[in-house]
């Protein structure tokens, strides 16, 4: 009876691992220049955060969500509310849940470069699903407009190697300056040339898919934001981070994630696999052994159509189709590559 499964060597199994980049948005695209809210979200959890959407909800179906924006003040500042009274205090609710995921315990402001007291920020995050891995270093560059003002941010991975030197639950962190990836990466002030006044433009974190912006150092100039900080009134600052993105109308980020590869060199030589497991192959002897049909004994051959991965324990783990069938017979040997990848 031929045998139908065969054992790999290490010489027939080869490891190699490459880094995968891809653009985030939906369509697989690295670039959107037009942003959209739902209506139906921004009357109600948008008072905490705004999904943005590439093409509008409200006369696209396929619309998703491309990233959420929220804003957050360490008193909860900008939002209906105080301390101890009624109201939502959204703001300091999204300050708490940033603060904590970013921060180590016993945080109770964020710092950007030289600014170590910043009780307010403006939070860009993407869900698991579109970061994958992580966002690429180096890969994004965000355009924020406000009326006749621009600035362009990017990160700083490209001269921070490694990142900064903080204790975060998260690393790395890079610093958000203002620069451009057109044409090659180009920092236009690195972040410890900002003012200690008023810090850099924020802190990215690539693992999070999160950028956290600096609303201090963006009401300066050029871009000259407002962010709106009286007690217990809605600043409706979720809507100016929103409005501002829309006057820049240029966001591209990419993804990066590292694949690791298996290939396996599947080699067939001339005395193997020269039978079928097609039952209409064999015939019953008198034994109740089955035996190859005596006219196909004189010259075996097959026509391999697939190849199966089994474990130790004989079960299918995978298995590949070729693209058209191999004749096999003790004349012919056959070497097929199977890659998986992980």
């Amino acid at each position: 009876m031929a045998a139908f499964y065969k054992t790999f060597s290490e010489e027939d199994v080869v490891h190699d691992v490459a880094i995968v980049t891809s653009g985030v948005w939906q369509d697989g695209a690295s670039l959107i220049t037009t942003f959209y809210t739902s209506s139906i979200q921004s009357g109600s959890t948008g008072d905490y955060a705004l999904d943005v959407y590439k093409y509008n909800p409200s006369t696209n179906a396929s619309a998703s969500v491309q990233f959420g924006v929220a804003y957050g003040h360490y008193q909860g500042s900008g939002s209906l509310g105080t301390v101890g009274a009624t109201g939502d205090r959204t703001s300091a609710a999204v300050w708490g849940q940033f603060n904590s995921l970013v921060n180590p315990p016993q945080t109770s402001k964020f710092t950007f470069s030289g600014k170590s007291d910043v009780g307010q920020i403006y939070a860009l995050s993407l869900n698991r699903a579109r970061i994958r891995e992580e966002i690429e270093p180096g890969g994004w560059e965000l355009w924020l407009g406000s009326g006749a003002n621009r600035i362009k941010l990017i990160d700083d991975s490209s001269a921070n190697k490694g990142g900064n030197a903080n204790q975060r639950n998260f690393l790395p962190e890079y610093n958000v300056v203002s620069g451009s990836l057109v044409g090659g990466t180009t920092i236009k002030t690195a972040a410890t040339a900002e003012s200690a006044t008023y810090g850099s433009y924020g802190t990215f974190y690539p693992k999070l898919g999160l950028i956290m912006l600096n609303p201090v150092k963006l009401a300066t100039s050029p871009l000259l934001l407002t962010t709106a900080v009286a007690s217990n009134a809605d600043g409706q600052n979720n809507s100016q981070i929103f409005d501002s993105i829309v006057g820049g109308a240029y966001f591209q980020m990419k993804r990066q994630e590292e694949i690791t590869s298996r290939h396996y060199f599947v080699r067939a030589t001339s005395k193997e696999f020269n039978a079928t497991t097609n039952e209409t192959y064999y015939t019953e002897s008198v034994a109740g052994r089955k035996e190859i049909i005596t006219a196909f004994a004189p010259e075996q051959k097959t026509y391999v159509t697939s190849v199966g991965l089994y474990n130790s324990d004989n079960e299918l783990l995978a298995i590949a189709k070729l693209s058209k069938p191999i004749l096999k017979s003790r004349s012919r040997e056959a070497l097929i590559k199977v890659k998986l990848d992980f």
